[in-house]
Formats: C-alpha cells, structure tokens, sequence
C-alpha cells in the first residue's frame, strides 16, 4: 500500500463514484510509483459490493480511457494471469482537487521530498519484460510459508479472453437465464482446469441437439454447466478460427444490435475492432457499446 498515492487520488475528483471507488482500491495495493497492482477484478468487486465484476471492467476501462490507469504486464494467477495495472500519477495530480481550499498534496509526503515520478519500479532490473511470471514477488505465502506457484493442470487464459469465452458461450448455447451465475460457472470450471474449448464444443453438440425443440425443454445455461453436461456432449474440438475472423463476428454482431455484447464485450474488445477498421465509432455508439 502506497499512503502518497492513495491520498493522492482521495483528494481528487475522477469523475464518478463508482471510478472513484476502483480507484482508491488500486491506489492500496499500489507501490509509491503507482505501480504494482494485480488485484484480480471479482476480488475487487466482492470487496466494494458490486453485484458484478463487469462494473469493475468498465470502471477500469474508464479510467483507462481517462489515461490515469494503464496495463503495464502480466502476472501469474490460479486461471492463467491477471492484468498488472499503474496509476499514472502524473495524470491523477492535473486532475481538480476535491477541496479547493486545501493546499496541493505533495507526491511523496516523506523521504525524498519532492522526487519525481519514477519511470521504472525500483525492485525489478530495468530492462526485465512484463511476460507472464509464475509467480509475483508480493504473492502472500502459502500454508508452508512458501510462494504459492500457478496450477500446472489449469488451462490458462487472460481475463480479457475469458470475457471473450463467456460471450461465445452465451452466444451459442440455445437458453441463457442468469448471466451471472453462467459466467461464475464457467470460471469455476476454467479454474478447475477444464479446458474452454471443450466446454465450447459440447455447448455446440447440445445446441444442435435441441434444435427444433420446445423452449421449456432445454436446459438453462447455468445448470447445464452446474452439472457438467458438456462432457455428455462433448465432441471433438475443431482447429481454432482465424482471430480475423472471430473479430469480424463480433463486429458483425454489433451491427446487428445483438445485446449480450452490450453486457460481455470490454472496452479494450471494442477498441480492437475499431482498431482493425471492422467497426467505426458511430456504429459502436449506435449500438450502446463502451470504448
């Protein structure tokens, strides 16, 4: 925890609570530089009673729109790696004070004085890439107070490509109640190992199973995956689709109005979308979606 950074954004007006709040949650995890944080996103939406962790998502996506947050690496996690994020500090001092009566905060209240902002975290070599690392040096100890390494048997994936998972799925499979509660089940199967693609795979068999079928017969997502179903449909997984062409549905299905996208697509998604001109900021305005 940083006392300077963490006062630093608690005097400042970011732009709205729910910004604000994400915020001074990072800011205590952060180093004196604003760097170093990796707190998992359903942990900081268990820890601020968000409903869900997609308001942590878009909050974050926010304020990196804003450019006081940015990604920085990856570390290490129990489903593959988390996002290292850093506040930008000098950002978060050109923003308005909270109480304009109050002198400005200095950016290191003790020690050093006024130092600048340092471009680099002082712990690590200078020239170390941010790749994925098996482990965080600040990982809490395990019960043998040894650092906890990543399961070797989870298949690993991103956050931003398990957003991507949750979306395919929801998209696939024929009945969709608490999205929710289907996208806790598909973490809590991608945490046990199970690998996406097969899940993918035999939501696809079940689909085709049910076509034709009356609606109140299908099961509902978030059982199915409770109850491990897939592996009763489970069929064998087809090469992966050209990423071109995965982006291209997703722009196609924006067009369209389709609204689980509105609800599983972040902000980063979008932008890479419009990025690789398969969408124009007009059409993503039209449909409601964040970029």
């Amino acid at each position: 925890m940083s006392n300077e950074v963490f006062t630093a954004v608690k005097r400042r007006k970011v732009g709205s609570p729910t910004m604000k709040s994400v915020m001074l949650y990072m800011a205590d995890s952060a180093s004196d530089d604003g760097s170093g944080i990796w707190v998992s996103k359903a942990t900081m939406a268990a820890d601020l009673e968000f409903k869900s962790k997609r308001t942590v998502q878009g909050a974050i996506g926010d304020l990196m729109a804003a450019k006081l947050v940015s990604e920085v690496g990856q570390r290490g996690c129990s489903h593959g790696y988390t996002i290292e994020y850093r506040i930008n500090l000098d950002a978060v001092m050109a923003l308005p004070v909270t109480r304009a009566r109050n002198a400005p905060v200095p950016q290191y209240v003790g020690g050093a004085g006024n130092a600048p902002v340092q471009e680099m975290h002082p712990t690590p070599a200078p020239d170390a890439p941010h790749g994925v690392q098996e482990m965080h040096p600040n990982h809490p100890l395990n019960h043998k107070g040894t650092l906890c390494p990543a399961n070797a048997d989870t298949h690993k994936i991103s956050n931003s490509d398990f957003e991507k998972f949750v979306g395919e799925f929801v998209e696939v499979y024929p009945r969709c109640g608490d999205l929710e509660a289907i996208e806790n089940e598909l973490q809590s199967a991608v945490e046990n190992g199970v690998d996406p693609a097969v899940i993918m795979a035999g939501a696809k068999a079940y689909a085709e199973e049910q076509a034709g079928n009356k609606r109140q017969y299908t099961a509902f997502a978030e059982n199915w995956l409770a109850q491990e179903r897939w592996k009763q449909h489970s069929v064998k997984v087809k090469a992966p689709v050209e990423r071109l062409t995965i982006l291209q549905a997703r722009a196609d299905a924006i067009r369209e109005g389709r609204d689980y996208l509105t609800k599983t697509l972040s902000p980063g998604g979008v932008r890479e979308l419009i990025t690789a001109k398969l969408i124009t900021e007009d059409e993503c305005r039209k449909a409601g979606v964040q970029f």
